[in-house]
């Protein structure tokens, strides 16, 4: 989702060629692995219109995405971006394999991740939050806690009439539920502008 700026069209002629785009020579592989993964998860676990709903609640300009006549359904949205997924990692001379950090679900703070989902549930839009809940349970809390994070940052001042702000009890309970999911540093921190001081 964080490939999908506000501009993206300006670079990208459709938005297989935007993810594609980000899929340079010198990338890890693990970072394809876990865009592939994630894909996976919600093409696995979720309806397609759940796929859709959460698009449009966590990219910048998501509600316009499925608007554009190019990529019409959510699940045909994740078939095409794993593809594109295996076209570069066919590219590499050794198949990549996750790190154990990477490959932690979370499944014992699926709770903690509800209760968030359930703090910001009067800020989100209704059906975003319901599908949140469902990644929760059907997907990963990993997941569903990152796409809640991306879900903040859409309804921030910038981007939202409603403009959404945490406190700073909200932040550091959103930090260490990040620390427990053994986020590095710059992950929680997409939405520290959001904290009114």
């Amino acid at each position: 989702m964080g490939f999908f700026h506000q501009d993206w069209t300006l670079s990208a002629a459709t938005e297989v060629e935007a993810v594609a785009d980000q899929f340079v020579e010198e990338l890890e592989p693990e970072a394809v692995l876990l865009v592939r993964r994630d894909a996976l998860l919600l093409l696995g676990n979720l309806t397609s219109d759940q796929i859709k709903v959460l698009w449009e609640g966590c990219a910048d300009g998501g509600k316009y995405f499925f608007r554009r006549g190019r990529v019409t359904e959510g699940d045909q949205w994740m078939r095409q971006v794993i593809e594109v997924c295996d076209a570069w990692l066919s590219g590499r001379p050794e198949a990549p394999s996750l790190t154990e950090a990477d490959t932690y679900e979370g499944n014992d703070l699926a709770d903690q991740v509800l209760a968030a989902l359930e703090e910001f549930s009067g800020v989100l839009d209704p059906q975003v939050a319901d599908a949140l809940g469902a990644c929760v349970r059907s997907c990963t809390p990993d997941l569903a806690f990152r796409l809640l994070l991306r879900a903040l940052v859409e309804r921030s001042a910038s981007r939202s009439p409603e403009g959404v702000s945490l406190s700073v009890g909200q932040y550091a309970r959103l930090e260490r539920l990040g620390a427990a999911l053994h986020y590095g540093e710059f992950v929680v921190s997409d939405v520290d502008h959001l904290v009114t001081r």
